[in-house]
């Protein structure tokens, strides 16, 4: 009996150490001091699952605009900020129902995080440059909106200038100095890309989708994603898959 009562106690102990476990809240350290708290970040199968369903639900706005895709937010950098935090939703019933013409991503949802992430809930877009710090959310370092130019400059990383270092999901920069404005571009994988122009609905904005041998066609040289293009500020990845 003595023996039964020891293991007993042991069992419990063990279970009162994995509650405890469970319990704790996600912690916050940022060991690549790239902004974000690693428990915020993914790895492993889940880096390219989230890159694959980003890519999807990008290029699904091309057959049809989600009607939880505000008007307000329908410009290049909105399609990024639409389809980031909806590759890390819980693709349930009612979130399939959103889309009418979702293309079949490859890879299986992200598996191990999903939308509001742990730690930094839903201000997803890093801000500010430096490592993560307790108060980025209350003080306005991590928001749930902003354009093109921060989410270059802070919640992703330059690749290469070489659109051949591409993969599904990354994203291509442009800049137009005349304008002081940035225009982003998803790249689909298969030499395709789909952006959204830019205006609004009432502008007649749209989202494009188009091979990247048209796009080197474009009118405009500025958006030509060439090395030689000193507008083409080139091929970015999300920090999150870094």
């Amino acid at each position: 009996m003595r023996w039964g009562r020891g293991v007993a106690a042991c069992a419990l102990t063990l279970l009162l150490g994995s509650l405890s476990a469970l319990a704790a809240p996600p912690s916050v350290l940022d060991a690549d001091r790239d902004g974000y708290p690693d428990a915020a970040e993914l790895y492993g199968q889940d880096r390219a699952s989230f890159a694959d369903w980003f890519a999807s639900i990008a290029e699904s706005q091309y057959y049809g605009i989600s009607a939880d895709w505000s008007a307000q937010d329908q410009d290049c950098s909105g399609l990024l900020r639409y389809a980031f935090v909806n590759a890390l939703a819980r693709h349930d019933a009612a979130w399939f129902a959103k889309f009418r013409f979702l293309p079949t991503p490859a890879l299986p949802p992200v598996q191990h995080l999903s939308y509001p992430l742990p730690v930094i809930r839903r201000s997803v877009f890093r801000v500010a440059a430096g490592a993560y710090r307790a108060d980025d959310v209350e003080q306005g370092r991590l928001v749930g909106r902003t354009g093109a130019q921060f989410l270059l400059r802070d919640s992703m990383t330059l690749v290469s200038r070489d659109l051949a270092q591409a993969r599904r999901g990354d994203v291509l920069f442009f800049l137009r100095p005349q304008l002081s404005s940035y225009h982003s571009v998803v790249y689909l994988g298969g030499g395709m890309v789909v952006y959204h122009t830019g205006l609004s609905p009432a502008e007649g904005g749209e989202v494009r989708l188009l091979s990247v041998q048209t796009l080197m066609k474009h009118p405009d040289t500025a958006f030509h994603p060439s090395a030689s293009n000193p507008n083409f500020l080139g091929v970015y990845r999300w920090k999150v898959l870094q």
